[in-house]
């Protein structure tokens, strides 16, 4: 597990934890390493597991159409670890990876032991949707934009 502090203090996931609460996620994950091209998990399978990329890069996808990249310290397949829903996208290694994957038992397990730990966690959980929402409305807006500029060119 990242035991440098520079690295874990960036995790979106672990805003406002102890360092006590910090290591016990920390303990639940398993470091793994996937090849570009591989599947971390599909769209509409069991959400069992989240992951927290430490270092490449993930493509999300909705069939062949890229949706977007993710990047080092930001967490993915948090929303269906939480509410229990199949995945909503597919998840592919984009540049090779290392990621901490956190299994959904475990993990559950761990918040409904310590409530303090789990209102922190769903908080950043939230926190981090939200900024991943604005991210894509920012960027649908501005394919929609070049979408209308180039109907508008065609017409003309």
């Amino acid at each position: 597990m990242p035991t440098n502090p520079k690295i874990v203090e960036k995790i979106p996931l672990f805003q406002k934890l102890s360092f006590n609460q910090i290591q016990q996620v920390l303990h639940l994950g398993q470091m793994k390493t996937y090849k570009e091209g591989n599947l971390l998990c599909k769209d509409r399978d069991k959400s069992n597991a989240m992951f927290i990329l430490l270092a490449g890069e993930l493509a999300v996808k909705d069939g062949d159409i890229e949706l977007a990249r993710v990047k080092p310290v930001e967490i993915v397949g948090e929303m269906g670890l939480i509410s229990g829903e199949p995945r909503c996208a597919t998840i592919q290694v984009a540049k090779e990876c290392t990621v901490i994957y956190i299994g959904k038992m475990q993990f559950d397990v761990l918040l409904r032991t310590d409530v303090d730990m789990a209102s922190k966690i769903y908080k950043n959980v939230v926190d981090s949707l939200c900024q991943k929402l604005r991210e894509n409305n920012t960027y649908l807006s501005r394919v929609l934009a070049t979408a209308g500029s180039a109907a508008e060119t065609t017409t003309t």
